[in-house]
């Protein structure tokens, strides 16, 4: 199949001759499917094929996509791209160990990111992923016999802004319109119909692993009721968006390679064509090992580092064995989600499998025994999200409105406060769309600009967690500190993007921002975001409470001596001394926290600042009156 992207034909005015198709943007495979009044289906292209595979060939001015690339993918190993969904929104500098994945030369490309150098040419994966939609995109113009110009696209749950952005981008270039974007899970939740057929509230589990991702989550079933659609909400949810059937095929490659006297480490030094028949080869194995106990082949390869062939033979057991690391990590995301959502395994009802990878029986029996029961399987692991994201484009579009769908934010969003803090506006695991606002202030006098940091993660300290990007309120008629009254709003929509809004109520002053960071979470980051949080959640609190009261003791320090200042000839000399030791105590705590808020007893330091505050009320009393007294004057 060919194709290049931005093709599409103009929309038609009638909805209902340019329904709304849901598109599951996969790692390996791509799909598409419609929701009609016969029920979600696949659309298949025209020679039949429903799986689009997500393989591209730059051949010249040809863009060879699908099956004729991924067989040809050998023979053209340096101008053919597989699994570039991996690398979207991904910066050159995190894609660790992709690189020897693949044929194709990594590169940096606009803003930092990861693209693939083909020849004297440069793609982001997002116009790689956006040959896919167009293909996609085609199949379906020819199932239905009209023009296609909106989809539902799905990603997985642990898709950060840049990566969902990166979604939208490539539809766009693919002559698309995204409707709306939908987490995997969710919309697996979708296809099933699971929450209109309950009778009453249930728990589910959707584990979904595929080609090169992996995300779980946990889902609330509520049925309809007094006119009420159904309900699937996401309770929580956790992932990882570089785990998949790739790795599993990385892992029997080096194997296949260590078997014959050859150290994997090496792999950089083996020509492209014989890195991709080795993986061709190992994910062959793969797909085989699902319903034979041994592989026995023979690989020809003529590298010179290996010699002209290659004997295998892989064991079930030897892949069980191989993959046991990566299965155990889904499976640590499962008690994750049951822990967030403060749920026994007792109370899941069904475990929903998703993603050609579960069909690996070493991941089955992990999630049985996980579980206690059997995972359910009814629909096609494969085709499930795609039909779930063809019911979502029916309910956009008006001709199913029976179900409610709620998704989550998956890690935390706040903002920076003086200090170095975090303040936590919407927590992770909330329900979206989702709104939250908070009120600041300034810290220094006359400042007439403020700059806010949007922060993601799970830390109470700014450099703990992941900066999504800055933006400045600017115009701020000058005042003294902590006097303004600057309003942030969160606000993150249907498909979990984040938009920023910031107004000084007292000028009217406003700035706003859509947060697209230049790149995404790596490999291990989302892990290390959870855990860090857990071991380190006393320690963070306690330093986040010492920032705290460091910032607005010293603000009420600052009044203090200016209030002294102006009335000191009016307050008595006991009352004097005694105010002045304790602001000297306290100002002693607020270089000590300054310092090292380690060894600062927060406790004591607010204990001090509310002695102090108690003590300086006949003070500004004294202050209110002499202001008053001189306009009197």
């Amino acid at each position: 199949m060919t194709t290049e992207p931005g093709t599409s034909q103009p929309a038609s005015p009638d909805p209902s001759a340019d329904p709304t198709v849901g598109i599951d943007l996969g790692t390996s495979n791509s799909l598409v499917a419609i929701c009609d009044a016969r029920g979600p289906r696949i659309l298949e292209s025209p020679d039949g094929t429903r799986l689009l595979p997500s393989v591209v060939r730059l051949a010249g001015d040809e863009v060879v996509v699908g099956v004729p690339a991924r067989e040809q993918a050998v023979l053209h190993p340096e101008s053919t791209i597989s699994s570039a969904k991996r690398l979207m929104g991904r910066s050159a500098t995190e894609v660790g160990d992709d690189p020897e994945f693949l044929g194709t030369r990594l590169v940096e490309g606009p803003r930092g990111l990861a693209a693939f150098a083909v020849g004297t040419s440069v793609h982001t994966p997002q116009e790689i992923a956006a040959h896919v939609l167009t293909c996609l995109r085609e199949t379906a113009e020819a199932a239905l016999g009209h023009p296609v110009t909106r989809a539902v696209i799905t990603v997985p749950a642990y898709f950060d802004d840049a990566q969902r952005s990166a979604t939208r981008d490539a539809a766009r270039l693919a002559g698309l319109q995204t409707a709306r974007i939908v987490n995997e899970p969710t919309a697996a939740a979708l296809a099933y119909g699971l929450a209109d057929r309950a009778d009453r509230e249930r728990r589910v589990v959707v584990y979904d692993l595929g080609g090169g991702t992996f995300d779980v989550s946990l889902l609330q079933l509520l049925p309809p009721e007094d006119g009420m659609e159904a309900l699937c909400e996401v309770l929580a949810t956790a992932g990882d968006t570089a785990l998949g059937g790739d790795d599993f095929d990385r892992l029997v490659a080096d194997h296949v390679l260590a078997s014959v006297g050859f150290d994997p480490a090496r792999w950089p030094e083996l020509t492209p064509h014989t890195r991709q028949a080795l993986i061709t080869c190992a994910r062959g194995i793969k797909e085989r090992l699902s319903t034979e106990p041994v592989v026995r082949l023979r690989l020809d390869v003529d590298d010179p580092s290996l010699g002209r062939s290659l004997e295998l033979e892989v064991t079930r057991e030897a892949f069980d064995a191989l993959i046991e690391p990566l299965v155990r990590r889904t499976v640590d995301c499962c008690r994750r989600v049951l822990a967030d959502a403060s749920t026994e395994v007792g109370e899941i009802e069904r475990v929903v499998l998703v993603g050609g990878s579960t069909r690996v029986p070493a991941v089955r029996q992990a999630v049985e025994s996980f579980f206690g029961t059997e995972p359910y399987v009814a629909l096609d692991p494969d085709e499930v999200v795609a039909l779930g994201a063809a019911v979502q484009g029916a309910i956009l579009d008006g001709t199913r409105s029976d179900m409610l769908l709620m998704d989550v934010i998956p890690l935390s969003l706040g903002l920076e406060t003086v200090g170095g803090a975090v303040a936590k506006l919407l927590v992770r695991n909330a329900s979206i769309p989702a709104r939250a606002s908070e009120r600041f202030s300034t810290s220094v006098d006359n400042q007439t600009s403020v700059k806010l940091q949007v922060l993601q993660g799970e830390r109470e300290l700014v450099e703990d967690c992941r900066s999504l990007g800055t933006f400045h309120l600017t115009g701020i008629p000058p005042m003294p500190a902590g006097i303004p009254r600057i309003e942030v709003d969160f606000i993150v929509d249907a498909d979990g993007v984040l938009s920023v809004h910031a107004v000084e109520a007292r000028s009217g002053r406003r700035a706003s921002t859509q947060f697209v960071p230049s790149f995404g979470l790596t490999t291990d980051e989302v892990e290390a975001i959870e855990e860090a949080s857990f071991t380190n959640a006393r320690s963070d609190m306690h330093l986040h409470r010492v920032i705290d009261l460091r910032v607005n003791a010293a603000l009420d320090v600052k009044w203090i001596r200016e209030a002294i200042a102006r009335v000191r000839d009016r307050l008595d000399a006991g009352y004097l001394e005694s105010l002045e030791s304790e602001l000297a105590s306290l100002e002693d705590l607020i270089e000590r926290a300054a310092r090292d808020p380690h060894s600062v007893d927060a406790a004591a330091f607010q204990q001090a600042k509310e002695g102090l505050d108690h003590r300086s009320v006949r003070l500004h009393e004294e202050a209110i009156a002499s202001s008053l007294r001189d306009e009197d004057r």
